[in-house]
């Protein structure tokens, strides 16, 4: 008898398993026209082109060192945005913000809650020799435009300041203020950013919606999902560098000590990647798992769908898989850089191992250094953090601002799944949690997995296509602002 009640109750368990994964479906679709933007013109299209090609010519390379910058460059990219966009400058103030910041009011019918529309126009550093094409000449070749910056992140600002330029001729005026935040140092984490905040919170300003970089259009990155996905970061995670170091008695490697500096080091490492941070699905990620999952295959569902049943089991997946899955539920470790000796036959007298950590909402970076500590537990090696910040907070998917940006992308980009998502990078935008509660992060392009690599690599470019739909997501976006 007991043998006949267990079997029931696992036919039970598995039929609801199955039911529930058979109910969890994408809801229905909303049917959205495309309007049309104005934009489709090959006459406007060669325009926007041209003066975008002239925003990749600007050598806006940020560095560490800060002698190695061009401000010249900085300079002259902001005099073209002057000239090249007449009725932008004439319609909307301009503050400047340290070497870089800039900072546009285009003001609107009212004096309610404004948005700001966020973007940065400088450029990590190229190696031109390991390009096809050249890095800095905007070269146009088979519809497709070449440079550093073309992805991260010319093209949204171009996309922005396009939009506006076209609107503005057109007579429109948004229903509250707009801001244009222009930040020409979020590479190297400078201050324009957070001049300009502290600005904007001087004058009592909390702005409704901030829009900045982040996830794009994408395919094939969510398990057993192959339409293309709009993916809206809902905040980010925090950021952490740490350094490991010793210091001993250097001299010839003929006889090193049963226990070197490096030794050491290494085996402090090992334990570090022995011991990850736990995982945890944290409700942003459990809302992205909820949205996307219902466009999965059905083995996919059968899991998204009984998360109460297969979380742990995802967990267990995601660890040993590594790479953007793991990121999404856990805090990561990565070590980086390892210095020691600059000859093969030389005890180094000091060593240290460079740590680069992504913190989830759950880890800050006082708990996470006392973590590491904890872990490698050797009072010889010195754990110091040199940098970081905590995660940002995480905007709510039901606010107006959100619906306003996901009905900009279903009208671009028709047919296309709009889902959150954990940013696993940093940008500027965390700042701006300061004075919004809703700070959503979404670059507006359709990105492949190889355009997605050449971010910070090499051959940068962007199609011509790409470009006007980014032009056109900003153009319907503002008109509902």
């Amino acid at each position: 008898m007991t043998i006949y009640i267990l079997l029931g109750l696992i036919i039970l368990f598995a039929a609801s398993i199955f039911l529930r994964a058979a109910f969890f479906k994408p809801e229905k679709s909303k049917e959205i026209k495309q309007t049309l933007t104005g934009i489709e013109d090959s006459a406007v299209e060669n325009g926007v082109v041209q003066r975008f090609q002239e925003m990749i010519q600007h050598k806006t390379i940020s560095y560490n060192d800060r002698s190695k910058i061009d401000f010249k460059e900085f300079e002259r990219f902001k005099e073209m945005l002057v000239r090249n966009y007449p009725r932008l400058n004439e319609a909307c103030t301009r503050e400047l913000y340290g070497d870089a910041g800039v900072l546009y009011r285009w003001p609107g019918k009212t004096d309610g809650d404004p948005v700001v529309l966020m973007s940065h126009y400088d450029v990590v550093p190229v190696n031109e020799e390991l390009w096809t094409k050249p890095a800095f000449e905007g070269l146009l070749e088979n519809g497709v435009i070449w440079g550093r910056g073309t992805l991260d992140t010319k093209g949204t600002l171009c996309g922005v300041v396009e939009a506006v330029e076209k609107l503005i001729g057109e007579g429109f005026v948004p229903e509250t203020d707009i801001y244009l935040s222009f930040s020409g140092d979020e590479e190297i984490s400078g201050n324009s950013a957070p001049t300009i905040v502290e600005a904007l919170k001087s004058r009592g300003i909390r702005p409704k919606l901030v829009l900045d970089e982040g996830g794009a259009i994408v395919e094939n990155v969510f398990p057993g999902v192959t339409k293309p996905s709009a993916l809206i970061g809902v905040g980010e995670k925090g950021y952490m560098d740490v350094v490991l170091e010793m210091s001993g008695k250097g001299g010839h490697s003929s006889a090193p000590p049963s226990h070197t500096l490096v030794g050491r080091l290494a085996k402090a490492v090992v334990k570090l990647e022995q011991h990850p941070f736990k995982a945890n699905i944290s409700p942003a990620v459990k809302e992205m798992f909820e949205k996307m999952g219902r466009h999965s295959t059905f083995m996919y569902r059968l899991i998204f769908a009984n998360m109460w049943c297969f979380g742990p089991l995802l967990k267990v997946l995601f660890t040993k898989q590594g790479g953007e899955m793991n990121a999404l539920i856990r805090t990561t470790l990565a070590p980086t850089v390892m210095e020691g000796s600059q000859a093969f036959n030389v005890m180094p007298p000091k060593a240290k191992v460079g740590l680069n950590l992504r913190l989830m909402v759950t880890d800050t970076v006082e708990s996470s250094l006392a973590r590491i500590n904890s872990i490698i537990s050797d009072p010889e090696i010195q754990v110091t953090c040199i940098g970081g910040h905590n995660a940002s907070p995480i905007a709510n998917t039901t606010s107006e601002g959100w619906k306003k940006v996901e009905r900009a992308i279903e009208e671009t980009w028709q047919g296309t799944i709009v889902s959150p998502y954990l940013m696993l990078a940093a940008s500027d935008s965390r700042h701006f949690c300061a004075i919004s509660d809703n700070v959503l992060r979404f670059s507006a392009m359709t990105l492949s997995s190889e355009e997605r690599g050449m971010i910070h690599g090499n051959d940068e470019r962007i199609t011509v296509k790409a470009l006007m739909e980014t032009v056109a997501f900003y153009i319907r976006l503002i008109k509902q602002l």
